[in-house]
């Protein structure tokens, strides 16, 4: 997370403050947000919302930044192909959350076409998230794809482990909050998967129907224009529990919900070239592969990889680059 963009708007920081009797009553009340260090206090939050400006905040245990992240950067849950934000008691900008509303038809367009990668014959019950970028196309991460897959020099075969059998990824286009309903793709083949020295991205092709027989969603176009710092962004994707990040504020952020879609808004906070998009939407690791989507046209301007080691920033394979991985190897 870069926290230097969360109150990059003036308006947002005033409303923070404007609210924060708001802030600290929501969170107070709460299971994880009980026991924040030091309390819940107007001073620390300016000072915090200072650091984070500066550039200078250092994430800690205080349960502070999961609180601001909360109310900037928010997770919503997503049903029936639609978002709304948990009904927790929490509370969040409004002016994010209008920024958000005005994106609702090209976020609900895309929403459908971003699945979870499930998996059997594997210790893991799922990897990570894909989403569709050509007719029976899915594109995810190098390192989610050898989880189940291998280069060989000759094609990238399926794994086999302790059972010998192959493991069996799917897609399942569902994986909501408290839906039972799935939309299994079982993937034919895995096209292509990036060397070491390129960037983090695999392709995947998955059946032409689906266990119950439907249409595989529609495709998600890429915006291969330069990624502009400062654009509002979606990250479309399948948070799950990290044993390596804080415990408490997982659960301060994502109300102990994980493994099923979600979509969390930010900003494009840096660009490194033709090679990485930064962004500081709320992301966990099965977020891996998922679909990065600009508010305003409804493209994916990149493909998020990673959160950098210190944690104060997201990575994502700009979409010009995903584009020409797809021409070149999505046959």
């Amino acid at each position: 997370m870069d926290y230097r963009h969360l109150f990059s708007d003036d308006e947002v920081r005033q409303e923070f403050f404007d609210r924060f009797d708001e802030v600290a009553d929501g969170a107070a009340g709460l299971d994880g947000f009980e026991s924040v260090d030091g309390g819940i206090t107007v001073d620390r939050a300016v000072d915090a919302v200072e650091r984070m400006a500066e550039g200078n905040w250092v994430p800690g245990n205080s349960g502070l930044e999961a609180i601001i992240e909360r109310f900037v950067r928010p997770v919503h849950l997503v049903q029936r192909s639609t978002f709304v934000l948990p009904e927790d008691g929490r509370v969040t900008s409004r002016k994010v959350a209008a920024r958000v509303e005005r994106a609702r038809r090209p976020l609900e367009a895309a929403i459908p076409c971003v699945g979870r990668i499930d998996l059997r014959n594997h210790a893991m019950r799922w990897v990570g998230t894909g989403w569709m970028v050509g007719p029976r196309l899915v594109v995810t991460n190098r390192h989610v794809a050898e989880t189940f897959a291998r280069g060989t020099g000759r094609g990238f075969p399926l794994r086999v482990f302790g059972t010998g059998r192959p493991v069996r990824p799917t897609l399942d286009w569902y994986r909501e909050y408290r839906r039972p309903e799935e939309s299994r793709f079982r993937v034919t083949e895995v096209l292509w998967i990036e060397p070491d020295s390129g960037h983090d991205v695999a392709l995947l092709r998955i059946a032409a129907s689906g266990e119950d027989g439907e249409a595989p969603p529609p495709v998600i176009a890429l915006d291969t224009a330069p990624a502009r710092v400062g654009r509002w962004i979606a990250v479309i994707g399948y948070p799950g529990y990290d044993i390596r990040a804080n415990t408490a504020d997982q659960q301060r952020i994502f109300d102990g919900v994980y493994d099923c879609k979600r979509l969390a808004a930010g900003l494009i906070t840096a660009v490194e070239g033709r090679d990485v998009v930064h962004h500081d939407a709320t992301t966990l690791n099965g977020n891996s592969g998922s679909a990065v989507i600009d508010l305003d046209s409804g493209k994916a301007v990149a493909l998020h990889f990673a959160g950098a080691a210190d944690g104060r920033s997201n990575m994502a394979v700009p979409a010009a680059a995903v584009a020409r991985i797809v021409r070149a190897h999505g046959r």
